[in-house]
């Protein structure tokens, strides 16, 4: 589903051409202005404001993220989500990300996110070692790390051994 919708920045009117990344629900979007720029933008799912990728909590963002919410009518009410947040060094690089959790059937499903708070997708265990990524869309899959993910199962599989 794309949009257009016109911002003013910097002094500047400008059309921007709008992009769904994944499901509607994640707020995420790929934002293209007709100054050339483009960027991702998204909704920070602790505590309602949107971010723009790599710039973080922008006065763009938020112009950016109000007129999505109101081209396609979603809600203004901000439920905050409240994430798990794990940090620790490998082999001296930090490695960070943030997760919720939730049942899914029978089954505890995982919605991870990066450093950053964005949604990255939603994994969960299928059983011995087995596990399933929903979520995934081509744009999250071509920037997806697999040891990024080996890392993240071996942490959730800590953390629900250990859950206290």
């Amino acid at each position: 589903m794309s949009i257009i919708i016109n911002v003013t920045t910097e002094g500047k009117d400008l059309t921007a051409w709008v992009s769904e990344l994944g499901q509607r629900s994640r707020f995420i979007f790929r934002v293209f202005f007709s100054s050339h720029y483009e960027n991702i933008f998204f909704k920070d799912v602790e505590n309602g404001r949107w971010i723009e990728e790599d710039l973080g909590y922008t006065e763009l963002a938020q112009k950016v993220g109000k007129l999505i919410c109101k081209e396609l009518e979603l809600p203004s009410i901000h439920v905050p989500k409240l994430l798990n947040w794990h940090f620790e060094k490998i082999n001296d690089q930090d490695f960070c990300f943030g997760f919720t959790t939730f049942m899914m059937g029978d089954q505890v499903a995982y919605e991870i996110y990066d450093a950053k708070k964005k949604y990255l997708y939603t994994i969960f265990e299928l059983g011995e070692d087995n596990w399933e990524m929903l979520g995934n869309t081509p744009y999250i899959m071509g920037k997806t790390d697999p040891l990024f993910i080996a890392q993240v199962i071996n942490t959730l599989t800590a953390y629900s051994e250990n859950p206290e």
